[in-house]
């Protein structure tokens, strides 16, 4: 029996100078659904070096380009404008909030069109504890919510949301490795997350300092950087740090995977990160800040470094852990091990699609 085509609006707002996460997540949803499951994206790109607003209509992907400041409100209706016939003509249509400032289309397009909304809680936001303090629910009028990561949980207490919700944590495919490490001496690590300045790579250069005096590392880099970034780059040429910027070649970030020995992390907030799973499913021993999210992700497959207030990361204790790494391999395979095999339980491309098409059946039968 034939199954009704189901249409999926996926929203999203971003930082075009680096590395996002989400970016993945559409990417694996799209590349996963069934023939009767349609993708389309709305996707705002925001930078600093962009003085006016554009909108480009590419194939599957509507892209709206502007200023760091400009108020998202003032472009929704434009955009709803543009996009409104073709979303009056897609049945069955889910539209999808996946970043806590564009939830104002999703329910722009529900009020006007008739839709199901979801709202993807990818990061952890600022909670205001003060007493008398009553936050307001970005997520009051979503038909289902889905939480990226058991952490999510206390959001729909601290919001007193009492919408569905469910935890489908973010997967990738199992990777077929292709080459071998280098047999050069050089112990080798990769931070995958960019110069975005939550996920902390200049915190721990000082760290990454200290362990070159001691061992012979290399620490390459992936990910986009903004013209701020640019004036540490002069202390950093005399550090082994490489620096690939955005890369986007599948083979390229499977052989930096493939070549490096640890993973490094130093973010102040996560959900669920998509370099950790990597991390994890090439089987990698990890270095991370305590950020609730990274310890619920890598557990023991990981060495933590305590994350003091205001993203503070000393540099000795995060050094240390990386020099541990260095000098005992049992305690590597013992990690490397225990990170795959969280990866296989949890963390598998196959669940989070399986899990998300269930999501959306159920949603188009109501």
């Amino acid at each position: 029996m034939k199954q009704q085509s189901i249409n999926i609006v996926e929203i999203d707002a971003r930082d075009a100078r680096y590395q996002s996460g989400i970016a993945t997540y559409f990417n694996v949803l799209r590349a996963g659904m069934p023939s009767h499951i349609s993708t389309y994206h709305i996707v705002f790109y925001r930078s600093p070096e962009y003085k006016e607003i554009r909108i480009v209509d590419t194939d599957g992907e509507l892209q709206i380009f502007h200023p760091m400041t400009y108020p998202f409100w003032a472009m929704f209706e434009a955009v709803f404008a543009y996009i409104a016939p073709r979303l009056s003509a897609m049945p069955n249509l889910i539209v999808k909030s996946n970043c806590l400032q564009c939830e104002g289309l999703a329910y722009m397009i529900k009020s006007r069109i008739y839709c199901k909304t979801i709202g993807v809680l990818h990061c952890q936001p600022h909670m205001n504890t003060a007493p008398g303090f009553i936050p307001s629910d970005p997520y009051f009028n979503m038909d289902e919510i889905i939480l990226v990561g058991d952490n999510g949980r206390k959001y729909m207490d601290y919001w007193r949301c009492r919408r569905p919700w469910s935890v489908i944590y973010n997967g990738v495919e199992k990777p077929e490795i292709k080459s071998k490490k280098p047999k050069d001496g050089v112990f080798r690590f990769i931070f995958a997350n960019g110069w975005s300045p939550h996920k902390g790579f200049a915190k721990i250069i000082p760290a990454i300092r200290m362990v070159a005096k001691k061992h012979k590392i290399e620490v390459t880099v992936l990910g986009g950087h903004s013209r701020e970034d640019e004036a540490l780059f002069d202390e950093l040429k005399e550090l082994p740090i490489v620096r690939l910027g955005l890369v986007t070649d599948a083979a390229k970030i499977r052989e930096c995977y493939e070549h490096a020995d640890a993973a490094l992390f130093a973010s102040r907030t996560e959900a669920c990160s998509f370099a950790g799973i990597e991390a994890m499913a090439y089987n990698l021993p990890v270095v991370s800040t305590n950020e609730s999210a990274m310890v619920e992700m890598f557990g023991d497959a990981a060495l933590f470094v305590d994350m003091g207030p205001e993203h503070a990361i000393n540099p000795a204790e995060y050094a240390a852990a990386m020099i541990r790494l260095i000098e005992n391999k049992s305690l590597r395979t013992k990690m490397a091990v225990t990170g795959y095999a969280r990866f296989r339980m949890s963390y598998r491309r196959r669940q989070m699609l399986s899990d998300t098409i269930k999501v959306y059946q159920r949603l188009t039968m109501q």
